[in-house]
């Protein structure tokens, strides 16, 4: 993955113009990379606070499940604990940890809010209330152990893509969509305006340099 420091960038953009690759080419991979080198971070913050509110949820919902267990809980800790949990409504959000149309994790979100706040008269009640905090915390645990796309990938992804192109695919096939896109879109098209110009070599070495990763 290319990402250097500018002098080094400078010495490679001599090399291949002397070599007489397609400078409009390199120009153009130029631009993708600015783009990828300024959204990276943004996008790595997002990530880690949609991680870490998601995994103040995973908090929030063990020490309910362990005030569920008792023999009577107490109406008023499930009520804090719902004021609590509603606070992350939608705040860990995030296509590759929670996707807005997950409505697995969704629905199951809402049902303990509303659960939460009945009277759970009977022993009935609260054993669903359990089986629902249960069933999040799994769900809430998957997501928090799922696979991530590289940053740069998912920068590079989002410069002309949307959540809207993999939104419906497993989760496994959107990191694999991201970093086909990454490498087809991106790696693929300097490796072959490079390709004749200067030995293969070469090429796999400027492909590979620890100098270009970020």
């Amino acid at each position: 993955m290319f990402l250097g420091f500018d002098d080094s960038l400078k010495d490679l953009k001599k090399e291949l113009k002397e070599s007489g690759v397609d400078m409009k080419a390199v120009r153009n991979w130029q631009n993708y990379y600015d783009k990828i080198k300024r959204t990276k971070p943004q996008l790595e913050g997002q990530y880690q606070t949609a991680k870490r509110e998601l995994e103040t949820v995973l908090s929030l919902l063990k020490e309910a499940e362990k005030l569920l267990i008792s023999d009577e809980p107490d109406r008023e800790k499930l009520q804090d604990f719902a004021k609590e949990l509603k606070k992350y409504r939608g705040h860990f959000n995030h296509e590759f940890l929670i996707s807005k149309e997950d409505s697995d994790f969704h629905l199951t979100f809402e049902s303990i809010l509303n659960l939460c706040n009945k009277d759970m008269g009977v022993r009935s009640d609260v054993l669903v209330l359990q089986s629902e905090v249960e069933n999040l915390i799994a769900l809430t645990t998957e997501a928090l152990n799922k696979e991530w796309p590289d940053f740069c990938e998912m920068a590079f992804y989002y410069i002309e893509r949307t959540d809207k192109e993999i939104f419906d695919l497993p989760h496994s096939d959107k990191v694999s969509k991201v970093h086909r896109v990454y490498e087809n879109e991106f790696l693929k098209p300097m490796r072959e305006c490079m390709s004749g110009r200067i030995s293969q070599e070469r090429i796999d070495e400027i492909m590979e340099d620890e100098l270009w990763k970020y």
